[in-house]
């Protein structure tokens, strides 16, 4: 298991996920509320979230620039958890 905090705000959301669980699906567990209009089907790159610690398996997609990517930006939609993590979200 790996505990994915949410911060949002001022507020930390700790949330236990299972290796290869898709982020958004964690955070809507977790009652973690990340819009994404697509559903997440990675179309709109509206579920921009910040990695801040930890890692996870995230592709690059065409909708974030490579600058964005490097500093930990990623879509919610298309990542997947590997381990504990730290991720903030923008309400």
């Amino acid at each position: 298991m790996a505990k994915i905090t949410f911060v949002a705000e001022d507020e930390k959301f700790d949330v236990e996920a299972t290796e290869g669980e898709n982020l958004m699906k964690v955070a809507r567990r977790g009652g973690v509320v990340i819009y994404a209009p697509c559903d997440g089907g990675g179309s709109c790159g509206r579920c921009k979230v910040k990695l801040t610690a930890g890692t996870l398996k995230s592709p690059k997609p065409f909708l974030l620039s490579d600058v964005d990517y490097e500093e930990g930006t990623r879509l919610a939609c298309l990542s997947t958890v590997n381990g504990d993590c730290t991720i903030e979200v923008d309400c």
